[in-house]
C-alpha cells in the first residue's frame, strides 16, 4: 500500500470510529453500520480533503438498493464495508477498484465531488432522511 493510501486509511479508521460514534449516540448502532453509508462517506470525504487526499463519493445502485462509498487513487475506501458478509471483518476496507468489481454495491452509476453534491442528490431522490449526507 503506497503512503496516500496508508495516510487514507488512517483517516477512514478515524471516520468510521466517528460513524460509530454517532450510531450510537442516536440508539442506531448495529455491526456494520447499516444505513450510514452516505453519512460516513460523506463525512470521510471531507476528512480527507481537508488533509490534502483528492477523493471522491461514489454511489452503487441495484433496483431499491444503494450504497455509498469514497474513492482515492482509484481504490475503494469504505468505513461502511463490514454491513456486507463478505466483508463483516473489515473495520475498513481499501482494495483497488477492479478487485470489486464483481460486487454490484461498488459498480458506480453517481460520482460526486462532495458532500453536498451528494446530499442534493438524496434529497431529490427522496432517500430516508435518517440516511442522507450531512453537508
Amino acid at each position: 500500500m503506497n503512503d496516500l493510501l496508508v495516510k487514507a486509511l488512517n483517516v477512514a479508521l478515524e471516520a468510521r470510529s466517528w460513524a460509530e460514534y454517532e450510531a450510537d449516540k442516536i440508539g442506531d448502532m448495529n455491526d456494520g453500520l447499516s444505513g450510514w453509508c452516505a453519512i460516513a462517506s460523506a463525512e470521510l470525504h471531507n476528512r480527507l480533503r481537508k488533509v490534502g487526499i483528492p477523493a471522491h463519493i461514489h454511489m452503487a445502485q441495484l433496483d431499491n438498493s444503494c450504497h455509498v462509498f469514497v474513492v482515492v487513487d482509484d481504490h475503494v475506501v469504505d468505513v461502511t464495508a463490514s454491513q456486507f458478509h463478505k466483508f463483516k471483518n473489515e473495520t475498513v476496507l481499501v482494495k483497488h477498484h477492479r478487485e470489486l468489481e464483481s460486487h454490484w454495491f461498488y459498480s458506480t452509476r453517481h460520482v460526486f465531488n462532495s458532500a453536498k453534491a451528494l446530499r442534493k442528490h438524496q434529497i431529490k431522490e427522496n432517500w430516508d432522511k435518517d440516511q442522507i449526507a450531512y453537508g
